[in-house]
């Protein structure tokens, strides 16, 4: 595969976590109730993971259409993609419901 890594990229992890924490102490500092812990966290991992998840894609398109011309390497390369796309997807869903259920309290308290 073209953009396999052997080992976990520790930077990475902690930006993706530091991105997901920011989104919690966004709305815990702005009042949000514990009755909506669990959707707050659901709401920012999942964040924290799709921010993570479209630098991947960036990056693994940028591979596809670089030099290689080996129909092998273009092959791994769609493989990666399609990995990155379901990835993405999966996370899409499940950001869904807490996201709904907090912009619901968000315009409550707004209006």
């Amino acid at each position: 595969m073209t953009n396999c890594k052997l080992k976990p990229d520790l930077q990475q992890s902690r930006a993706v976590a530091s991105t997901a924490h920011s989104v919690v102490i966004k709305f815990k500092e702005m009042g949000l109730p514990e009755d909506l812990d669990e959707d707050l966290g659901i709401l920012s991992t999942d964040l924290g993971d799709l921010w993570s998840a479209q630098k991947e894609l960036a990056d693994l398109l940028e591979d596809l259409t670089g030099p290689v011309t080996d129909w092998g390497n273009i092959g791994d390369s769609l493989v990666d993609l399609r990995s990155a796309v379901d990835h993405i997807r999966w996370h899409a869903d499940s950001v869904r419901r807490p996201m709904n259920k907090i912009t619901q309290y968000a315009y409550r308290r707004a209006g």
